[in-house]
Parts: structure tokens; sequence; C-alpha cells
């Protein structure tokens, strides 16, 4: 039996690897970010609880254009990037070019999107009957 008193150095000595909250919370633009998302979400749940002929109409159409902007989605999206760029840079992850995977193959009778399937896909919702 060996006796091992060393530690073997490894490769990813480099840089570390980032973590979601270093890009998700901490950063100044990110806590701006959920503090406006809160506030919004909290204006949208009064403003829905004021009837809707004491609202002025482009404060409504504005919150109603601005849920795509605090989407949880979205926030996720945007906030993610920087994340998802510090991941590839580490060499964590590695983006290799390359031709689209390749989808299972279906039955072109019962793929939709196949000009070979005529109406049989619209079986099951009851289009056609046998």
């Amino acid at each position: 039996m060996q006796d091992v008193d060393h530690v073997e150095q490894t490769d990813e000595a480099g840089s570390p690897s980032p973590r979601a909250a270093d890009w998700f919370w901490r950063p100044w633009y990110a806590k701006l970010y959920w503090v406006t998302a809160l506030l919004y979400w909290i204006g949208l749940e009064i403003m829905i609880a004021i009837p809707y002929d004491r609202i002025n109409t482009s404060v409504a159409n504005t919150m109603v254009l601005l849920i795509l902007v605090f989407n949880p989605i979205t926030v996720v999206a945007v906030l993610g990037y920087g994340f998802l760029k510090a991941k590839v840079a580490c060499g964590e992850w590695v983006i290799v070019p390359g031709p689209a995977s390749q989808r299972p193959v279906m039955d072109p009778y019962t793929d939709p999107s196949d000009p070979r399937s005529g109406d049989m896909h619209f079986r099951h919702i009851g289009v056609i009957q046998e």
C-alpha cells in the first residue's frame, strides 16, 4: 500500500469557475434590475386592484408592454448572458461549431410538418373520423 503525501495539481488552476450568484445578484445592474422588476410587479398588482376607468390609458398600456421586460424568464436571460460568457471564457463550457444535431426520425405520415402526412395528423383532434 502506498502513502500519498502530495496533492496532484490539476489543469483547472487557471481561472476559477464562475458562480451564478456572481452574475445574478452581485453586480449593480443586477441589483437595479431586480429592484425595478419588484417595483413593477408590485405596481401591477396595485393597478389590478384599481378600477380600469380610473387608470390613465397610457399608463396601463405601458404596464402591459413592460410585462415582456420584467418577465422572470427575460430577467434570467438578460442576467444569464454574462454568466454564459464567463463559463465559456473559463473553458468549463465549450461551444463547438458544426452541423446542427439530427432530430430523431419521425414517421412521415404522423409528422404535421411533412407534406406526405396529408390530413392523417388531424385524427387526434377529431377532424377526421373513421
